[in-house]
């Protein structure tokens, strides 16, 4: 399943560790914003890993599925390209 996943994170150094986890997960489509294809296993250890590094108390990160009916209907504008599920290909 398609996630979008932001975050609001008040710490810089917290801030970079979570963008860099995130990298692992998925494609930035804003700042602060990811867009990563996972599924539960992969989803409930990103889960994990972001609550050990973030302060409940001051940070933020949401988590918003997307089935295929709703990726059909997102919009963009500008410079944004809409996530895409690549195939295999084998040469």
């Amino acid at each position: 399943m398609l996630w979008v996943i932001c975050y609001d994170i008040a710490n810089d150094k917290r801030r970079n560790k979570v963008s860099k986890l995130l990298e692992g997960y998925g494609r930035r489509a804003q700042f602060s914003v990811f867009e990563c294809d996972l599924d539960e296993q992969k989803c409930n250890l990103l889960e994990k890993r972001l609550k050990r590094e973030i302060d409940p108390a001051e940070d933020d990160v949401r988590f918003y599925p997307l089935n295929a009916a709703d990726l059909g209907r997102v919009r963009v504008f500008g410079r944004a390209e809409l996530y895409e599920k690549k195939g295999f290909y084998i040469t």
